[in-house]
């Protein structure tokens, strides 16, 4: 289906290709946009699509004002708000590189990665007294809430320290679309854990990130517009930059920014039909699903895609027949992808969705390889290897990528009907008397099991003997002896004998990483 828009002289696609993705990331995005009556909302304030670029235009003045050129970098070290939406974009208009972070990384981890990615300025929030060396635009956070709520939250703020300048949030520019960073340019500085774990940046083109944003406008199937798409996911992070905001609200949706995941907040929106589309991770469903609104307002949903970890059976089984039972036409969908991909490359859909699989390669190619390098046949496990048009340019201090196919350190295989199937991290293998132990398959299995919320299996060693561990959090007022029974009864049915876990640790919660994965490696150091 296809929607002519003669004021801006060009057709959006929403099945396939859809604008031209040959300019700035932010040029895709203002022409998107523009006269949009309803683009951005935060709590409440709506921005339209004028107003973004009148505003994106502000804060790209202020900053050549203080001294950011074609090719600069500028840490951004925000949340999620309508301040990081316009100066991402302000960043790019001006041909200089956003280099997005993690609102919470500690003041020294924030002043190595700036040092790290050579950055000019640092755009960070009011209440945080970090001073890392370099010149600093400070945002209040809460100057584009709505009067009331802005009144109340203005009684809570500190004084501005001296020396740092303010986000001109008085300013407006004219509404002149075109900037100056080109297609080929570097646009953002992403941080990666890397294919091998080790973290890493990488270097993102405004075409790589264009074509991102198509390949998630692909998978959406329907017109977006007068639909809204949850902005939950961090915008350090591909999925909630690349595929949320610059894919579904260039395609046409109102995004509805959130500071932060609220399972609460975020249910009342679905139930009041302020929300009908969400992009987020596994943990994020289990949540919602936990709450009455959302299970009453998922009639309203139409699009929900699930990325960034894996998705258990039981939660897209719980939240499709759910949705079906109220009359909604919306699947929770799993995807993959990588930050060396900026986001998805692989992906279920409406009419090509495969309980259990990762979904079917989006603006990509799959292979499967042996430990030599070697082309697996279908269904045989290897490690995935992609290659697409919207991969990264490289990692940063290191050459650009080849032309060839980018080894993620993924396992999984491919089936008879092209889907894909994961099967866990490469490096996550546990050899046991020569034999490899997959953690995902015992996790999966465990996960089955009604009171389990979630599973992580890791090593430890006894005498130099490898043996397994499983982590669990679950909602059973059972003793740990009935619950252990519980499991391991269920997992010798599911999981060859070697890869029973030999201890059963139940705990309230599993940590995190800072990007919201089960943190493996802290359970693994506390066994």
């Amino acid at each position: 289906m296809a929607r002519a828009d003669p004021r801006k002289n060009k057709t959006i696609y929403y099945e396939g290709q859809t604008m031209n993705v040959h300019c700035s990331a932010y040029e895709y995005f203002a022409r998107a946009v523009a006269g949009r009556k309803s683009c951005l909302t935060f709590f409440g304030r709506s921005f339209s699509g004028d107003e973004v670029i009148r505003r994106i235009g502000a804060m790209a003045s202020f900053l050549r004002e203080k001294g950011v050129e074609r090719g600069d970098v500028v840490a951004i070290h925000l949340p999620n708000v309508p301040e990081c939406v316009f100066t991402i974009y302000a960043v790019n208009k001006l041909g200089a590189v956003a280099f997005v972070t993690h609102p919470l990384l500690p003041q020294q981890a924030l002043k190595d990665e700036a040092e790290k990615a050579g950055a000019k300025c640092l755009v960070s929030v009011l209440t945080t007294t970090q001073d890392i060396g370099l010149p600093r635009i400070v945002c209040d956070c809460v100057s584009f809430l709505p009067p009331v709520k802005r009144m109340f939250a203005r009684l809570r703020l500190p004084a501005y320290p001296a020396g740092v300048s303010r986000y001109p949030y008085d300013a407006l520019s004219d509404t002149v679309i075109e900037g100056e960073g080109a297609s080929d340019d570097i646009a953002f500085y992403l941080p990666s854990g890397g294919t091998t774990g080790e973290p890493k940046i990488i270097r993102v083109t405004n075409e790589a990130f264009n074509r991102n944003a198509e390949a998630t406008l692909s998978l959406a199937k329907i017109e977006l517009s007068e639909r809204s798409v949850l902005l939950a996911l961090p915008f350090f992070h591909g999925f909630g930059l690349s595929s949320s905001l610059h894919g579904a609200v260039s395609g046409g949706a109102r995004g509805v920014i959130v500071p932060y995941f609220d399972a609460k907040r975020i249910a009342r929106y679905v139930k009041k039909g302020e929300v009908d589309i969400i992009l987020g991770v596994p943990n994020m469903y289990r949540k919602l699903l936990k709450e009455p609104a959302f299970r009453s307002g998922i009639k309203n949903m139409r699009l929900a895609f699930s990325g960034g970890d894996t998705l258990p059976e039981k939660i897209k089984r719980e939240y499709d027949e759910l949705a079906s039972a109220a009359g909604s036409k919306s699947r929770l969908y799993q995807g993959y992808g990588l930050a060396e991909t900026v986001s998805v490359c692989v992906a279920n859909s409406y009419g090509e969705d495969r309980i259990g699989s990762i979904g079917r390669p989006v603006n990509a190619e799959i292979k499967i390889l042996g430990g030599e390098g070697e082309a697996l046949p279908t269904g045989q496990i290897g490690e995935i290897a992609v290659k697409t048009t919207c991969m990264m340019r490289g990692y940063l201090g290191q050459e650009d990528c080849s032309d060839e196919f980018l080894l993620t350190g993924d396992l999984g295989y491919v089936d008879q009907d092209g889907y894909v199937h994961f099967s866990g991290r490469k490096k996550r293998i546990i050899v046991i008397g020569g034999m490899n132990v997959y953690p995902l398959e015992i996790e999966r299995a465990a996960q089955e099991v009604p009171f389990v919320n979630e599973a992580a299996a890791v090593e430890y060693r006894v005498d130099d003997k490898p043996l397994i561990a499983l982590f669990i959090s679950d909602n059973s007022e059972e003793s740990e002896d009935v619950k252990r029974r519980i499991v391991l009864d269920h997992l010798a049915t599911r999981v060859i004998r070697y890869a029973l876990p030999t201890r059963i640790i139940f705990l309230p919660s599993l940590p995190r990483t800072l990007i919201g994965k089960v943190d493996v490696k802290a359970l693994a150091e506390g066994v």
